[in-house]
């Protein structure tokens, strides 16, 4: 049945300014789930990849091939599943994806193959790359806006979170034999499974829906989920101020159509300087912490990633008091710092590579949780999940040509050298930054986009 406008109470609370409710904590509990199913499928190859080089007799191409893979799959996923997410909604993406974790992640269990290990991870890539979006969108959504950077940067905690998890339950697993990297590889089934059964009762977008001229259903959400306080009838002319443009694939020429190319640049830069020098050496960290005298890589590496947790949790903390930008430029800062001193110091001592290497994960962490804020807040409704996408997309650029390419720079340049590519790459993240990187702190949805 329709429900009206008469169904709210004149003068209530805004949709931006809602109060906070046990929905809302659902809301970004649940959506935790996929980023920390992210997390954790990527994160457990970085244990698994040393004991799958012998067992599938991998050279260098192919050790490059299998660690990249995932990260192709997250471009495609990204590039095509968030204007598909911005057509047909956000709830039945929501679902769909957890569930291909699950499948695929069981499936690397039985590989034989090179090539078969490479077209799990490729599938499992696009299914990350497809969740990025459609969490993003889901919760900027829904959530109010004093909740918003914090729930944003939360999905990036729960990325590192789960990261963590994975390094802990593969170092765990290294006991089982010669097929403990199977079981590592086939353990991501169990969270996804487990966050998939809570997705299932999460609702549409009401934002979403009044995009599509879905007015009445919009309303009848935001009653039943947030109560009859809370002033429906801004959907409609929230809707009108973002120029609802195309749909679908012709998001993407919407997008440049209705100048939105200086966020898209932006987004895409600072992510892709991110995590290209980020996702090779998480990828690799055990063989380049041992590399510099390390003995305990795989213990040292664990550790290292529990000190990255804390690095996002200080980001949730602070991005609402301190604001987006000056966060974004000052992590970059310590980033190249850490970076620099692990390129050209002579490093004698294993206590102060480790130091180090943690000090690179833990600011890298902290400006993350920008990964989802910065997209979600500057594009419209009707483009948000295609700007996360794209946005989401280029970064898997470098992030997958870093990881492909990493083993081969070690061969010709060394660690050093290969780290000092990195400092190059996040130096370009701190340019790019400074000069367009805008602030959103305590602006509404529809302020934001308009601030792009």
């Amino acid at each position: 049945m329709s429900v009206t406008s008469s169904s709210t109470t004149p003068g209530g609370s805004s949709l931006d300014d809602a109060p906070v409710t046990s929905f809302h904590r659902r809301i970004m509990a649940v959506a935790m789930g996929g980023p920390f199913c992210d997390g954790y499928l990527l994160g457990v190859m970085g244990v698994a990849l040393a004991l799958i080089t012998p067992a599938l007799d991998l050279d260098t191409l192919w050790t490059g091939l299998v660690a990249a893979s995932v990260l192709v799959g997250v471009f495609i996923g990204g590039a095509v599943f968030g204007p598909i997410t911005d057509r047909v909604g956000r709830h039945l993406m929501y679902v769909l994806n957890l569930a291909t974790f699950v499948v695929f992640s069981a499936l690397q269990f039985f590989v034989t193959e090179a090539w078969q290990l490479m077209v799990l991870r490729l599938l499992i890539g696009i299914a990350i790359g497809a969740d990025y979006p459609i969490a993003s969108a889901l919760t900027t959504e829904l959530v109010p806006r004093r909740l918003r950077g914090p729930a944003l940067s939360g999905l990036v905690l729960a990325w590192w979170v789960g990261y963590g998890v994975s390094y802990w339950v593969g170092w765990a697993l290294t006991g089982l034999g010669d097929d403990a990297w199977r079981w590592m590889l086939a353990s991501g089934a169990v969270p996804a499974l487990v966050f998939l059964v809570f997705r299932a009762g999460i609702p549409e977008s009401p934002r979403w829906l009044a995009s599509r001229g879905r007015i009445d259903e919009a309303k009848a959400v935001v009653r039943k989920h947030l109560g009859p306080n809370i002033d429906a009838d801004e959907l409609v002319s929230e809707a009108r101020q973002e120029q609802r443009g195309g749909s679908g694939l012709g998001n993407l020429v919407e997008i440049f159509r209705r100048g939105y190319a200086v966020p898209v640049i932006f987004c895409s830069v600072f992510w892709i300087c991110q995590v290209a020098p980020a996702f090779a050496v998480r990828s690799f960290q055990p063989q380049m912490l041992s590399a510099f005298g390390v003995q305990s890589s795989y213990g040292a590496s664990a550790l290292i990633t529990t000190i990255a947790v804390l690095g996002i949790a200080l980001g949730l903390v602070v991005v609402n008091r301190i604001g987006r930008r000056p966060l974004l430029i000052s992590t970059f800062v310590f980033i190249n710092v850490s970076l620099i001193a692990l390129a050209v110091l002579p490093l004698h001592w294993a206590a102060l590579v480790v130091a180090l290497f943690a000090a690179f994960q833990f600011f890298e962490a902290a400006g993350s949780g920008l990964q989802f804020v910065y997209p979600s807040e500057l594009f419209p409704t009707d483009l948000r999940a295609t700007g996360v996408g794209i946005a989401t997309a280029m970064s898997r650029v470098g992030s997958a040509s870093s990881t492909f390419l990493l083993p081969i720079a070690a061969a010709d340049l060394g660690v050093r050298g290969t780290l000092g590519v990195a400092v190059a790459i996040t130096l370009v993240g701190l340019a790019v930054s400074y000069f367009l990187a805008p602030e959103t702190k305590n602006l509404g949805l529809a302020e934001a986009s308009k601030r792009a």
